[in-house]
């Protein structure tokens, strides 16, 4: 089976589209969250989402757009963008969000979250320190998380935590001897100073994890997010992928 993974769009369509011209050949999509937020068309993306039947994990983003989390809990800049969004999206989407899970745990014998296992729309799994935390703490091989918009991994194996990043794209061959926390990267807000788009593809007869970086127009996203009137930096950040 192929699995397409994507995470943290962010209501960033066109960096969406992009994504969605190279999954022609996948069997699933998965996507772990975060489905707007920060850009200007979040509802043309949550439309996307439903459209395509996607298994879906709830995102830190999402569920404030329906007060599962308040708006107060983020910063200045994001919670400008909330509110706005929240505005934006159908009521039809938002009850699609009101039923999203926030873990899902064994398809394809690996555990789906947002933030972390322990934390699922809050914390970051960003450095080694929590990543051991996480592993010691809970009883799984493979586990997909976003929230931090940096391609990387986790691997655990005989007691030390590895921390590849991967800003230009690469491959995880996974195996039976080692424990991971993989992300996939950012589709639509990229934080890893790449600011092409980001996903995985998980081919699980060959363990193989694909981080793939493709270019999308970023002009055209930051014109429609100073159009929409959402603060300029939103727009500004997508050149830097920071």
């Amino acid at each position: 089976m192929k699995i397409a993974i994507l995470a943290d769009i962010h209501g960033n369509f066109d960096a969406l589209e992009a994504v969605s011209l190279q999954l022609n050949s996948v069997d699933s999509l998965v996507v772990l969250g975060d489905i707007v937020g920060y850009g200007a068309e979040p509802e043309r993306c949550a439309q996307w989402i439903i459209k395509q039947r996607a298994d879906t994990i709830l995102g830190n983003h999402d569920a404030a757009c329906v007060g599962i989390l308040p708006i107060t809990w983020f910063n200045s800049l994001a919670a400008d963008a909330l509110f706005w969004t929240k505005n934006q999206i159908s009521i039809y989407t938002q009850s699609f969000f009101q039923k999203i899970p926030q873990v899902v745990s064994g398809f394809v014998n690996a555990h789906w979250v947002h933030g972390s296992l322990r934390k699922p729309l809050e914390e970051y799994v960003d450095m080694v320190e929590n990543a051991r935390e996480i592993f010691n703490s809970h009883d799984f091989q493979t586990c997909f998380f976003g929230h931090t918009h940096v391609a990387e991994a986790f691997l655990f194996h005989e007691g030390k935590v590895l921390h590849p990043q991967f800003p230009e794209g690469g491959e995880i061959q996974l195996q039976s001897q080692k424990r991971y926390l993989i992300n996939p990267g950012s589709v639509g807000q990229p934080r890893d100073g790449n600011p092409q788009a980001s996903f995985a593809l998980y081919d699980t007869e060959t363990s193989i994890v694909k981080i793939n970086r493709i270019r999308y127009n970023i002009q055209r996203a930051a014109d429609k997010i100073i159009a929409a009137g959402l603060p300029e930096y939103l727009s500004l950040r997508l050149f830097s992928g920071r």
